[in-house]
C-alpha cells in the first residue's frame, strides 16, 4: 500500500472553511500563514510524506524513520486513509519566541482493533467496520517559529511521539514486520550443546541469478555537494551509486522514479552515504518486466542530511539517456478525457480493483496527481482512495482508483467525469483542480443518465439534495451535481423530526454531473417515520473557494402524511437567550452531554472555552458541534471527567456562532453552576 493516501477526507477542506470563518470573526488572530503551515504539517503527517514533512520543519532521524516505518505498514495505513483533522484557530498562542496552535485529529481507534485482531487482515476489517461516532481523537500542539512570514515547526519530534505513538506504535509492531520492520524479543536463546563437525565440508548453495539488465555508469545528476551515477535495474530494485562530495552524512531517498519512461509508485529507499565517500543505494521495488537493456531514466531523489536540515535538498533529473541504441515506446493506450500544460490523463479501463487511469506527465518536475471525485455512465462512486503517486518528470504511470463502492468490471463504460487534485510544483505545494465533465470514452454505447432518488427537499441552479431512506447508521441523502464542475456536498448541521444529529458526517465530493446517495452518519432512530428535515448544507466548489456558500433549511417537509411533535430538551436549564437553549444532561466516561434547543431558523455552532467540573478541569476537552435550525441537538464536550464522584458544580465557558446573512458570535459565561 506504499503510495497510497486516503484523502483527508473534505471534511479538512470544508469544515476548515468554516471553521475558520468563524474563528477570525471572533479572535481575529488567524493568519492565513500559520493556517497555511498548519495544514501543511498535518497533510505531510497523515500522509506519512516524508518529503513535505521535512520541509515544515526539524525533524529527528528517528522520528522520520517511524514515518517512514509507519508508511510501509497497510494496517497503520487502514487507520490513517480514515484520518481527518481540525484547526483550532481560537487557541493560537503568540509569544516572542514563536507561534503555536492545537490541531485535533479524528481516527478510527486502532486499539479497539487491535483487541480484536489476531491478524492483519482482521485488523484492516475491524478499522473498516469501525462507525465514525466510535472514532478517537488525538489532540497535537504545533509549534512555529516565525521569521519573515514563514513558519517553521520547531516541536516536530513531540508531534509525531503524539500521533504515532501509543496505539499506532503497536499496530505497526504486531504488524509491521510483515514489510520487513525488524522486531526484538526479550526470550532467551535455547540451549543448545556443541556436536561433532563434519571434515568433510558441505559446498555452499548458489542462488540461481537475478534478473537483471546490463550494467552501466551514467551520471544521471551532479553539483558541488552529489554526484549520482544509474547502474542497473534488477529483482531488488534500481541501483544507483551515489558519490557523497560533502562533509557530512547523506540520506538518500526516492521522490519519483521512472524507467524507459513509465514511473514506478510502489518503492521504498532510505539508504546513508558517509561523508566524502561512495556507495551503493538502491530504491527498492518490483518491476512487472526488467528490461536488458535501459533507455532513460527520470526522477527526484531527495539528499537528507538528519543532522541540519538546511543542507536537505531534491536532485531532480529529467529524461536521461541510458542506451541510445534503446527506444523507449511507452505510450497511453486509452482514451484521453483531459490534458493541459502539465499532464494528461486517459481513461483506461474498468477492472474489480477499480477504474484505472494512465497520467502522462508533460513537465520536467515531479507531478502529483490526486483523484478527489470519478462517475461512470453518471454514477458517481462513493469516496474513492486518492494516491501519492508522484509521476515523474516526462513519463508515464498507471493509476488505480480503489473505492467502497462495489465495481462491476463487466459493466460498459460508455461516458466518464471525474475530478483530479493537481500538485505541479512540490517546492512551493502548488496545486490546482482538473474538472473533467462528462466525456464519452465509447460513443457505440447508449447512457442512460441515473436520477436522483427519494424526495427532493433542496434545489438550486448546482445542486439537488433528496431524501431517500433510513438506516441504522444515519438517513441516506441523494445529491445531484448539475455543474460541469467537481463539487463538494457537506452537512454542517443535521436534524431529523427536529432532533439534530450529533456530530453528524457527511461530506463528499460529487463528480460534475452525475449522481449519488451518500450516508448522513450519525445516531438517529432508524424506525422513525420522517416528516421533516432540518439543517445547513455547505455547497464548495474546490476550484474556486470564493463561490463557496451554505444553505439553511429550517424543518423542510418531506412527508406531510407524519405528524412531527417538537421534541422537549432534558435536563437542567443552564442559559437561555434569543438564539438557544442550553441543558446540562448527564457526565458520561467519554464527556459532559448537554441538550442544545436552537431557536433560530438558521444553523448555529456551540464550541467549549474551559470548563470545570467540580472545581477541576477534566482533561483535554474539546466541542465543537452544529446544531439545525429549531432542533433539539444532545452535544458533548469530550473529556475525561471524574466519574467516581458524583457532579455537583459546573463552569463552563461557550462560544456560540449564529450564520445568519453574516457569522456572528458571543460568549456565554457559566460559572459554578448546581448541577447536582
Amino acid at each position: 500500500m506504499i503510495g497510497r493516501v486516503k484523502k483527508l477526507t473534505c471534511v479538512v477542506l470544508a469544515v476548515a472553511m468554516i471553521g475558520s470563518l468563524a474563528a477570525c470573526k471572533k479572535s481575529g488572530k488567524a493568519s492565513s500563514g500559520l493556517t497555511d503551515a498548519a495544514n501543511g504539517v498535518m497533510e505531510a503527517l497523515i500522509s506519512r510524506s516524508e518529503k513535505k514533512l521535512k520541509k515544515t520543519g526539524d525533524f529527528s532521524e528517528e522520528s522520520l524513520m517511524t514515518i517512514d516505518l509507519m508508511k510501509d505498514c497497510d494496517a497503520v495505513s487502514a487507520v490513517m486513509d480514515k484520518a481527518a483533522f481540525e484547526i483550532d484557530e481560537d487557541s493560537i498562542k503568540e509569544t516572542k519566541k514563536g507561534t503555536s496552535v492545537k490541531v485535533v485529529v479524528t481516527l478510527p481507534d486502532s486499539g479497539a482493533a487491535l483487541d480484536e485482531a489476531s491478524d492483519e487482515d482482521e485488523f484492516i476489517d475491524a478499522v473498516s467496520d469501525q462507525k465514525k461516532k466510535e472514532y478517537t481523537q488525538i489532540s497535537l500542539t504545533l509549534k512555529f517559529e516565525v521569521d519573515e512570514d514563514k513558519y517553521t515547526l520547531t516541536n516536530g519530534d513531540d508531534v509525531v511521539s503524539d500521533l504515532y505513538g501509543g496505539d499506532l506504535e503497536n499496530v505497526n509492531k504486531a504488524f509491521g514486520k510483515i514489510k520487513g520492520v525488524p522486531t526484538g524479543t526479550s526470550e532467551e536463546p535455547p540451549e543448545t550443546k556443541p556436536v561433532e563437525t563434519d571434515p568433510t565440508p558441505t559446498p555452499e548453495p548458489t542462488d540461481p541469478p537475478k534478473a537483471s539488465s546490463d550494467v552501466y555508469d551514467v551520471v544521471v545528476y551532479q553539483d558541488d555537494k552529489t554526484v549520482i551515477h544509474f547502474n542497473k535495474v534488477d529483482a531488488d530494485g534500481v541501483h544507483f551509486t551515489v558519490d557523497n562530495l560533502a562533509a557530512y552524512e547523506a540520506t538518500i531517498q526516492c521522490d519519483s522514479l521512472a524507467i524507459d519512461g513509465v514511473s514506478i509508485f510502489d518503492y521504498t529507499m532510505s539508504d546513508k552515504v558517509a561523508a566524502g565517500t561512495s556507495a551503493e543505494v538502491v530504491t527498492k521495488c518490483k518491476l512487472d518486466l526488467i528490461p536488458q537493456k535501459i533507455g532513460t531514466v527520470s526522477g527526484a531523489l531527495n539528499v537528507v542530511d538528519f543532522d541540519d536540515y538546511k543542507n536537505t535538498y531534491v536532485a531532480l533529473f529529467d529524461t536521461t539517456v541510458i542506451d541510445s541504441s534503446v527506444t523507449p515506446s511507452v505510450a497511453p493506450t486509452g482514451v484521453q478525457i483531459y490534458v493541459d500544460e502539465y499532464v494528461q490523463i486517459y481513461y483506461k479501463e474498468l477492472t474489480s480493483d477499480g477504474v484505472v487511469f494512465e497520467i502522462v506527465n508533460l513537465t520536467a518536475q515531479d507531478v502529483e496527481p490526486h483523484i478527489k471525485a470519478v462517475a461512470i455512465n453518471g454514477r458517481n462512486i462513493v469516496d474513492p482512495s486518492w494516491y501519492v503517486c508522484e509521476t515523474a518528470p516526462h513519463s508515464m504511470g498507471v493509476l488505480v482508483t480503489r473505492q467502497e463502492d462495489t465495481i462491476d468490471p463487466s459493466e460498459v463504460l460508455g461516458t466518464i467525469s471525474a475530478t483530479f487534485e493537481i500538485n505541479n510544483d512540490m517546492s512551493s505545494y502548488e496545486t490546482y483542480i482538473a474538472s473533467i465533465n462528462t466525456v464519452v470514452v465509447d460513443p457505440n454505447v447508449t447512457v442512460t443518465a441515473p436520477t436522483l432518488e427519494g424526495t427532493v427537499f433542496y434545489e438550486d441552479a448546482n445542486v439537488k439534495i433528496s431524501y431517500t431512506g433510513m438506516s441504522a447508521e444515519g438517513p441516506i441523502l441523494g445529491v445531484e451535481n448539475l455543474t460541469d464542475v467537481g463539487i463538494i456536498v457537506q452537512a454542517e448541521s443535521l436534524s431529523v423530526n427536529m432532533v439534530g444529529i450529533y456530530d453528524v458526517y457527511l461530506s463528499y465530493y460529487v463528480a460534475p454531473h452525475s449522481v449519488c446517495n451518500f450516508l448522513a452518519e450519525g445516531p438517529v432512530d432508524a424506525s422513525a417515520q420522517v416528516g421533516v428535515i432540518s439543517g445547513a448544507f455547505i455547497i464548495a466548489n474546490p476550484a474556486d473557494r470564493k463561490s463557496n456558500y451554505m444553505v439553511h433549511l429550517d424543518n423542510v417537509v418531506v412527508d406531510a402524511s407524519v405528524t412531527v411533535a417538537a421534541p422537549s430538551a432534558t435536563g437542567t436549564l443552564l442559559h437561555e437567550d434569543k438564539n438557544v437553549k442550553i441543558y446540562f444532561k448527564e457526565v458520561r466516561e467519554k464527556g459532559i452531554v448537554f441538550d442544545v434547543e436552537n431557536l433560530t431558523q438558521y444553523s448555529l455552532t456551540i464550541q467549549e472555552r474551559g470548563v470545570l467540573l467540580n472545581g477541576v478541569e477534566p482533561g483535554l476537552a474539546t466541542l465543537s458541534d452544529s446544531c439545525a435550525p429549531h432542533s433539539v441537538t444532545e452535544v458533548m464536550i469530550k473529556c475525561s471527567p471524574d466519574t467516581s464522584t458524583p457532579a455537583t458544580t459546573l463552569s463552563v465557558s461557550f462560544a456560540i456562532f449564529t450564520w445568519d446573512k453574516s457569522i456572528s458570535q458571543y460568549e456565554v459565561e457559566l460559572t459554578d453552576k448546581s448541577i447536582g
